[in-house]
């Protein structure tokens, strides 16, 4: 889980928000150099945790629907939250999601990608974008990229699926298993608890 996490940071890495004009495929596209020249100039030893964080914050969360992924992971329990319940879930989780990304960001060692045209459902407002992550050792990881298009017009990530796996489908098993032995707002509190201590 912990390599899944990591290769699931550095791919939506390369999804800053763009111009809502663009599709999913060239709004990838588009965000890939500028990211990639970004962390080529800081050296691993460089890379301290408000760097790492400002990148996070610039560049990954702009491009995930945060409220979108956080009720797909909560899965069925999120019909059963309160409104509070849910808006307190939605930032727990996008903390934990800056804590994760910030971390596999000082692993960053050269990876690059590749990708395939769209495919877009028969609505046109969903497409599959899939590509490749390239290993420096030449070593390809298969990734499925899921996108939707938003009242705003523009392409936002909402599940990523990686040599096989779910990363959406991954947290919900998680949070299910979790749930089965606390409450919503336990887990929220201690969601909220890691992230105190990683602040320290």
């Amino acid at each position: 889980m912990k390599r899944l996490a990591t290769v699931f940071t550095l791919v939506l890495a390369f999804f800053a928000g763009s111009a809502s004009a663009l599709g999913p495929t060239e709004t990838i596209q588009n965000a890939t150099s500028g990211l990639i020249s970004e962390l080529s100039q800081l050296k691993r030893e460089e890379r301290n945790q408000d760097q790492i964080q400002r990148l996070v914050e610039s560049y990954i969360l702009p491009a995930i629907d945060q409220e979108k992924i956080a009720k797909l992971a909560l899965g069925k329990h999120w019909r059963k939250a309160s409104k509070k319940q849910q808006q307190a879930f939605i930032k727990a989780f996008r903390d934990l999601q800056i804590r994760t990304y910030t971390g596999a960001f000082k692993s960053f060692d050269g990876q690059q990608f590749k990708f395939d045209d769209a495919r877009f459902n028969k609505k046109g407002n969903r497409a599959i974008v899939k590509g490749e992550m390239l290993q420096p050792s030449g070593q390809a990881i298969p990734i499925d990229f899921k996108m939707f298009i938003n009242k705003q017009k523009q392409w936002k990530i909402y599940d990523a699926v990686i040599a096989g796996l779910g990363m959406v489908k991954t947290y919900r098993q998680q949070l299910t298993a979790q749930l089965q032995k606390s409450t919503l707002d336990e887990i929220i509190d201690g969601m909220n608890a890691d992230q105190q201590t990683a602040q320290l």
